[in-house]
Parts: C-alpha cells; sequence; structure tokens
C-alpha cells in the first residue's frame, strides 16, 4: 500500500469521528480546553486498535516462502471483504429515514473510554484489513502518524462544531467517507 492510501484511510476514519463529536457535543457541551484531552484520549485508544489491527491483518496474512507474492491476490480479497464489512457497518445506520445515532456523555470519563473503545473497533477491523494488504514492518510510522493526526484533529473540529451547533449533513459525509474506503480496497486489490 502507498503512502496516500494511508492517508485516505486516516481521513474517512477521522470524518466519522468528527460526525460522532458533534452529535455528543450539543447535548453535552464540554469547554474547548477539555474537548483537547477529550480528542487525544479518543484519538490514541482509536489509533492503538488501528495499529493492533494492523499487526493482527499482518499475522494472518497468507504468504508462501517460494513466491512472496503468490497469494497477494486473495490477501487483497480478504481485505476488500473487511473494508466492505466496515462500509456497510457505517453507512446503514445513515440511510434509514429517522437514523438512531449512538450519542455518548462526554463530559464524564467512563462514556468517553466506552466510546473511544466502540468506535476503535470499525479501526480495528479496517487495521486488519491494511494489515492484509500490507507489511507492518515497513509502514509502522506511514500508517501511525497519519491516523493519530487526523482523528486528533478531526474530534476536535466535531466538538467545536458540536458547541457551536453547526449543520452538518452527516448522510453525505458518510458517503464520501464509503467511497473513500471502497476506493482505497479497490486499489489494493488492482495493485496486488
Amino acid at each position: 500500500m502507498t503512502i496516500a492510501a494511508y492517508i485516505v484511510v486516516a481521513a474517512a476514519m477521522s470524518i466519522t469521528d468528527m460526525l460522532l463529536f458533534r452529535r455528543c457535543a450539543e447535548p453535552y457541551p464540554v469547554r474547548l480546553s477539555t474537548g483537547l484531552t477529550i480528542a487525544l484520549i479518543v484519538a490514541l485508544v482509536q489509533t492503538a486498535l488501528y495499529m493492533t489491527g494492523i499487526a493482527i491483518g499482518d499475522l494472518l496474512r497468507l504468504e508462501s516462502t517460494s513466491n512472496a507474492t503468490m497469494f497477494s491476490r486473495p490477501n487483497a480479497y480478504i481485505s476488500l471483504g473487511l473494508f466492505i464489512i466496515v462500509i456497510l457497518k457505517l453507512l446503514l445506520p445513515y440511510l434509514r429515514r429517522e437514523p438512531k445515532l449512538p450519542t455518548f456523555n462526554i463530559q464524564e470519563m467512563k462514556p468517553i473510554v466506552a466510546m473511544a473503545f466502540a468506535t476503535g473497533i470499525n479501526m480495528l477491523l479496517i487495521g486488519i484489513a491494511m494489515g492484509f494488504a500490507s507489511q507492518i514492518e515497513r509502514n509502522i510510522h506511514v500508517a501511525t502518524w497519519p491516523m493519530l493526526g487526523m482523528t486528533f484533529l478531526f474530534s476536535y473540529f466535531g466538538i467545536m462544531f458540536g458547541r457551536q451547533k453547526v449543520t452538518m449533513r452527516p448522510r453525505r459525509w458518510m458517503i464520501v467517507t464509503c467511497v473513500l474506503l471502497l476506493g482505497t480496497a479497490i486499489a489494493a486489490v488492482i495493485n496486488s
């Protein structure tokens, strides 16, 4: 996988965090200085789950000792399947007429940690998919820093937008996220 693929995946997953924090910060507003801490905690937990997923995918990837590229296409298809699972999981709640999306009380620490792990499941699955598509030895920094930085930044934007009650079109943002993820998965299959 190229550096651009890691940046696109980080941007897509960060948009989902922005939408979540915007939903949570409207009924439970917090000070912006507290919002920095919350965004950092969630970004650290989600990035750790993402990197754990990459390590798991790297361990589960099919390999041959005689030919390094023998199983590259099946690994790319497994990666595509995991991406599609996450895309459907993200998109289906937004396709309902009146979506019932989860909100967390970000004014208390326990719901924040629960939110970080609950939303981190998608990061874990995406990480496993990325681990099937590429090797972690070469990509540890390329995978870590875009995800950590963009998740932190977009989460903080979501807190600011929620406090100000900025109107967003979450369905359109989620469609953009899913198109970015699907494009990355298809590119991994084509390049395998």
